[in-house]
């Protein structure tokens, strides 16, 4: 008797579990919501979370099916009415096929991982900019380099089947501060137009004063000459604060000019500045600020050289310069003086243009002769080194020092003194020099 009751009993709790999945499966109740424990599980900074797995829950879902679908298809009939057999009909002729692996997948859990990260981070700088009314309009000049700034930032990121679906910041620690890019823009109309900067050179227009101060009723320091070169300073309500021959005034701006504006003016004023330091108290025991090209030039091209004994040895004139500190030019223009541009018996007959060595009683006799004209200028530029421009003890050519024998002071008329008898010697040479300074 038990045994029949408890069969009657599973027979009524199949035929009820049945009546459920009929009133489910035909809209007549809602399945019974079941929540999953959800579990979080900590790898060090990792953390893992199970959404929706709950393994007891997949199994007993699973068994039920294959109970489920073994009763329908070996056509056990819990129902035991006649419209719980209608409806089982009507279930069997369905040709929607359970599809076991899409349920079991669709019950796999979708992982959701959490991970703490620190990662350096740079902070941009910013760029300043500041006018500078000490340069050109217009032109940019970077004071201040400007430097990234870093920081530690802590994130948590999370994923979802490995891919990322939030990022969230919990702190931040700066481990340095970024520095300003700093740049200075120009603002001067005068040094724009002029295309200069502060401490270039310029060059004078026109003869102009040398004032004390920027004003023209100020006191005139001096006269600055046409095609000077003079170093700008500052300048400011159309006047410029210049240097010249180590003075320092102020020059309408007006009167001054550039290289980049008028191209080859520098080189004007090269030779205006030579021509300007002739004079006949100049000192000779210093170089003539000719280049080799000026020698050439000068000392080319002349009539009366008519064995072109100077133009062949203009540059070996400007190599003597250079190795004893002796004018060149002056040292040309004894030898054109003495021997008449080469032309005398001396010069001819003993390569001797510079009469060396001869006394007037007994000139051509006691005059010395040289293996060629480049021996006699060489000896004659160490001789004026060492005997007659410098003062015993000064230090010349090579590491010698000066005898000063005959020295009387560093000029033509100083020379005049012990090497021609000549009174009028030294300005006879003098205006030779004046002569080919001019050709310049």
């Amino acid at each position: 008797m038990k045994e029949q009751k408890d069969n009657n009993m599973s027979n009524a709790n199949l035929s009820d579990l049945f009546k459920e999945v009929q009133d489910i499966r035909y809209g007549r109740a809602k399945p019974k919501e079941t929540q999953i424990q959800k579990e979080e599980i900590k790898f060090n900074k990792i953390y893992v979370v199970d959404k929706r797995f709950n393994a007891l829950g997949a199994i007993i879902g699973i068994l039920f099916l294959i109970i489920f679908s073994t009763a329908i298809h070996s056509n056990y009939i819990f129902a035991t009415t006649e419209e719980e057999k209608k409806a089982i009909d009507v279930f069997e002729e369905n040709k929607d096929q359970i599809d076991i692996m899409e349920v079991i997948s669709s019950n796999i859990s979708e992982l959701t991982t959490k991970e703490i990260i620190t990662k350096e981070l740079q902070i941009d700088y910013e760029t300043k900019y500041i006018d500078n009314n000490k340069l050109p309009k217009g032109e940019e000049k970077i004071v201040q380099p400007g430097k990234f700034g870093y920081k530690d930032q802590t994130v948590i990121k999370t994923y979802e089947n490995g891919q990322i679906i939030d990022e969230n910041i919990i702190s931040e620690k700066i481990n340095s501060n970024p520095v300003d890019l700093v740049i200075e823009v120009g603002t001067s109309e005068f040094l724009f137009n002029k295309k200069v900067h502060l401490g270039d050179t310029m060059y004078t227009t026109s003869d102009t004063n040398l004032y004390n101060s920027s004003t023209d009723r100020s006191e005139a320091l001096c006269m600055i000459y046409e095609n000077i070169d003079v170093k700008l300073i500052s300048e400011e309500n159309g006047w410029a604060r210049v240097s010249v021959d180590e003075m320092e005034g102020f020059v309408k701006q007006e009167y001054l000019t550039s290289e980049a504006l008028n191209p080859g003016i520098g080189e004007i004023t090269r030779k205006k500045r030579i021509s300007l330091s002739l004079n006949f108290e100049m000192p000779l025991n210093k170089p003539s600020g000719f280049t080799k090209e000026d020698f050439i030039n000068v000392l080319s091209g002349n009539p009366r050289d008519v064995n072109r004994i100077f133009e062949g040895n203009a540059g070996f004139f400007y190599d003597m310069e250079q190795k004893y500190n002796v004018n060149g030019i002056f040292l040309a223009s004894i030898g054109i003086h003495e021997s008449g541009w080469g032309t005398s018996n001396i010069a001819s007959q003993k390569k001797n243009l510079f009469g060396y060595g001869s006394y007037d009683s007994s000139a051509f006799e006691s005059s010395y002769t040289f293996e060629s004209y480049q021996y006699g200028i060489e000896l004659l530029a160490k001789a004026l080194s060492k005997y007659y421009l410098n003062e015993p003890g000064t230090v010349i050519y090579d590491g010698e020092t000066a005898v000063g024998s005959y020295y009387n002071g560093p000029t033509a008329s100083g020379v005049n003194v012990r090497y021609a008898s000549d009174k009028e010697w030294s300005n006879k040479v003098y205006n030779t020099m004046v002569a080919l300074y001019g050709k310049l």
